[in-house]
């Protein structure tokens, strides 16, 4: 699809509004665009030269409303160059949210958020000397604290032997010994030969800033590396990231 001069229109009461530009001053209140698109979505229609044919229409910071054929947007223009034909624009805001598209980044530290991260066999079995990484690391002067995990295991055919002593740590210490997140489950909890979820919530160990600020949440064990096992575990994390200043 693309862009179609039948469904737009100029909502501008008063005809001398648009920005014009005199010795590098704007005057004028931006013009106001409607456009709607049964084809098109969001994506596509905030897409550098979407309007190019409306290129004569358009100055820089007007105001596009447009139904998309997903949601609504409204989009203000950025760029105009009317001399290659080409127009920029940019997102203001969306009046609408699709469903699970809120990220934990967007959200406030008081929000509980989630993620989920798979290990491969080979990633759990591996976890003793090369501790598995759940959640990256918040940035400077933030901790993740952890509020639960659950351990979503679909069998295959072989059953996990030997390890250790499991937990989720701060960091990527080997062997387990970062500071631990989170409680801990025996070796033979995922000796399992079926499928079934593993309850960890959150530990109760000092936190120093030296080893767990800034830090990424790993699961490991103690003792020595899991073996024999060959199914795949899904990691579901509920946590919150808080400042430390």
């Amino acid at each position: 699809m693309a862009y179609n001069r039948d469904n737009w229109a100029r909502q501008s009461d008063a005809m001398n509004t648009g920005g014009v530009t005199v010795d590098a001053v704007i005057y004028g209140a931006p013009a106001v665009f409607s456009y709607r698109s049964a084809g098109d979505n969001s994506a596509t229609i905030a897409g550098a030269n979407y309007f190019a044919d409306a290129v004569y229409d358009l100055s820089v910071d007007d105001i596009i409303m447009a139904q998309g054929s997903d949601t609504f947007q409204t989009l203000s223009v950025a760029a105009v160059d009317r001399d290659a034909g080409t127009i920029t624009t940019s997102i203001t805001s969306l009046t609408t949210v699709a469903n699970d598209s809120i990220t934990s980044a967007k959200m406030s530290a008081l929000v509980q958020k989630y993620t989920s991260v798979t290990m491969s066999a080979a990633e759990f079995n591996g976890a003793y000397a090369a501790p598995h990484l759940l959640l990256a690391a918040g940035g400077a002067n933030t901790l993740h604290v952890l509020d639960k995990v659950r351990l979503v295991m679909t069998y295959n055919s072989a059953a996990f032997a030997a390890g250790g002593v499991a937990h989720v740590q701060y960091d990527s210490t080997a062997n387990g010994a970062g500071v631990i997140a989170s409680t801990t489950l025996a070796a033979a909890a995922f000796q399992d030969t079926a499928s079934t979820v593993w309850s960890m919530n959150a530990g109760v160990v000092d936190a120093p800033f030296s080893t767990t600020v800034n830090k990424g949440l790993y699961f490991s064990n103690i003792t020595g590396a899991f073996t024999t096992g060959d199914s795949p575990i899904v990691a579901h994390l509920w946590y919150k990231t808080i400042p430390t200043v």
